[in-house]
C-alpha cells in the first residue's frame, strides 16, 4: 500500500475544479443532539463560500437525543442552502438495528448516499468527505474539504487528515505506540499516519462500500487495518492546527479499550494474530481506581461493538440500487 503525504497548501481551488471534472463531492457532518448546533451551522456557512460546483451536496447525519426535531435540525434548515438532513434514529438499513455509534451512523449515511444521492453514478466517481462538527471554529476552514477531497482527486482512494493538536492523548499514548508493537510488512504503513484516529477523512464511495465498519470507538482503527491489507492508494493530509471538545478521563479510557480491542480483533480476522489456551478478546472494560474522596471505585462496563460487513454486499443483493 502506497501512502502519499500532503500539506493542505498543496491544493489550489482552480486546479481542483479542473481535476474534478464530472465527479461528485459530498460532504457529511455528523452531529448528536443540540450540542453542536451552532458549530455545524457556522461550518456549513463557511463551506458555502467555496466556488459553486465544487461541493455538490452537504449532508447532515444527525442523531436526535430525543424523539422530536431539535435545534440542530432547525438551525441547519434555516440556512436555506439545500443541506440534506439524514436522521440516524429513523434510518433503516437491511442488516442493522437501532444500535448507536459513530461507525454505525457513518455506515447509515453511506447507505443513503448509495440509494438516494449517488444513484446512477459510478461509486468511483463519487467522493465522500466526512467531517467532525465539533472542531473549534478558530481552526476550521474550507481547506478541510479542498485538501481531503483534493488528495482523492489527485489519485488517492482514501485520504486521512493529520494535524497538530495540543491534547491528542489517545493518539500519542495509545494508537501510535500500539501500531508499532507488531512487525508485519502490511502494518508498517500504520506508523506513517500523522493522526491515525482523525475523524476527518475522504474517499471514493467505492472505497467506503468495500470497508467493514466497527460500530463505535473502533471505526477508524478497523478501517486503517482493512486498508493496510488492501491494494488501495492512501494519503495523509496535514490540515495544520486543530482542536475539538475534550473528553473526560473515563471516556478516554473507554475509547482506548475500544481501539486496542478492535486492533487485535482485526489482526485475528486477518490471520496475523492467534489466541490460544481458551483466551478470547473481551467485550468488557474492567478497572479499579481510588477517587478524590479516597474511595475505591470498580468499573465493569460492556463495550461490545458490532462489526458490519461491507455495504457492497448489501447493494449487490438489492435490486433497488
Amino acid at each position: 500500500m502506497n501512502l502519499t503525504k500532503y500539506n493542505h497548501t498543496d491544493f489550489g481551488i482552480d486546479e481542483l475544479l479542473h481535476l474534478k471534472g464530472g465527479r461528485k463531492i459530498l460532504v457529511v457532518f455528523s452531529t448528536f443532539g443540540e450540542r453542536e448546533a451552532d458549530l455545524v451551522c457556522e461550518k456549513i456557512t463557511l463551506l458555502e463560500t467555496l466556488p459553486a460546483g465544487f461541493i455538490d451536496r452537504i449532508i447532515l447525519n444527525h442523531r436526535r437525543a430525543g424523539s422530536e426535531p431539535d435545534r440542530t435540525e432547525a438551525g441547519v434548515s434555516a440556512l436555506n442552502c439545500g443541506v440534506d438532513i439524514v436522521v440516524a434514529n429513523e434510518l433503516e438499513v437491511p442488516d442493522m438495528g437501532k444500535e448507536k455509534g459513530k461507525g454505525s451512523d457513518m455506515r447509515r449515511s453511506l447507505y443513503v448516499i448509495n440509494s438516494d444521492f449517488a444513484a446512477g453514478l459510478s461509486p468511483r466517481e463519487v467522493i465522500v468527505v466526512f467531517l467532525d462538527a465539533d472542531v473549534v471554529p478558530l481552526y476550521f476552514g474550507v481547506h478541510f474539504v479542498t485538501a481531503l477531497a483534493g488528495a482523492v482527486l489527485k489519485g488517492a482512494d482514501f485520504a486521512k487528515a493529520g494535524f497538530w493538536r495540543a491534547m491528542g492523548r489517545v493518539k500519542k499514548f495509545v494508537a501510535q505506540p500500539l501500531f508499532s508493537v507488531i512487525e508485519h510488512p502490511a502494518l508498517k504503513t500504520l506508523t506513517e499516519y500523522s493522526y491515525p484516529l482523525a475523524g476527518e477523512c475522504a474517499a471514493t464511495l467505492d472505497f467506503f462500500n468495500s470497508m467493514t465498519f466497527w460500530q463505535i470507538y473502533g471505526v477508524e482503527t478497523g478501517m486503517l487495518v482493512n486498508t493496510a491489507f488492501s491494494g488501495y492508494t492512501v494519503a495523509d493530509v496535514n490540515l495544520g492546527l486543530y482542536d475539538h471538545e475534550h473528553h473526560s478521563d473515563m471516556n478516554i479510557q473507554k475509547m482506548c479499550f475500544g481501539i486496542i480491542r478492535t486492533y487485535f480483533q482485526s489482526l485475528i480476522d486477518q490471520g496475523i494474530v492467534e489466541l490460544k489456551s481458551n483466551a478470547v478478546i473481551s467485550d468488557t472494560f474492567r478497572c479499579e481506581y481510588i477517587n478524590e474522596e479516597n474511595e475505591r471505585v470498580q468499573v465493569i462496563e460492556n463495550l461490545t461493538e458490532l462489526k458490519y460487513r461491507p455495504l457492497k454486499e448489501i447493494i449487490s443483493n438489492n435490486p433497488g440500487f
